[in-house]
């Protein structure tokens, strides 16, 4: 149905909304999961935002960890799919600090570098445990995944 997570620019999906039935479950009154996707590579984060919001989810993305967590409170997502290898602020460090301002978002991390089990494991040395997805990850996985919460 999709392709990996490897678009060419030209063939990004466009950013909108889709409509949700009446009736539809609801997330904290809302009708859609609010999804905000991390990634310091912009295409990346860009495209898994489009692509959660093609499949139900409200998905915003941003590109630093200090620009998620300002987005963070203002958009209050359900969910936070995060990048762990970025500059100034890892995922994890980005998952701790949104676990203490916003304790009811679930926290998931995606990555691709051998680096990131020893960031993980001295997140888990205090106290904070992070759900871990490879990437890349295919869509359709990440879709399922996550409707799964």
């Amino acid at each position: 149905m999709f392709k990996h997570l490897e678009f060419l620019p030209s063939e990004l999906p466009p950013l909108s909304f889709c409509a949700v039935p009446d009736g539809a479950a609801t997330t904290q009154g809302r009708t859609r999961s609010r999804v905000l996707v991390v990634d310091d590579e912009m295409l990346i984060a860009n495209t898994i935002a489009a692509i959660l919001n093609e499949n139900g989810f409200e998905a915003l993305a941003a590109f630093s960890g200090e620009e998620a967590l300002a987005t963070a409170l203002t958009f209050r997502p359900d969910i936070l799919l995060t990048d762990v290898l970025m500059p100034k602020m890892s995922g994890v460090e980005l998952g701790m600090q949104l676990t203490k301002q916003l304790p009811e978002a679930r926290i998931l991390l995606f990555s691709g570098q051998a680096a990131t089990m020893e960031l993980m494991r001295k997140a888990e040395a205090d106290g904070y445990r992070f759900e871990l997805f490879p990437k890349p990850i295919h869509p359709d996985e990440l879709i399922a995944r996550l409707k799964g919460l």
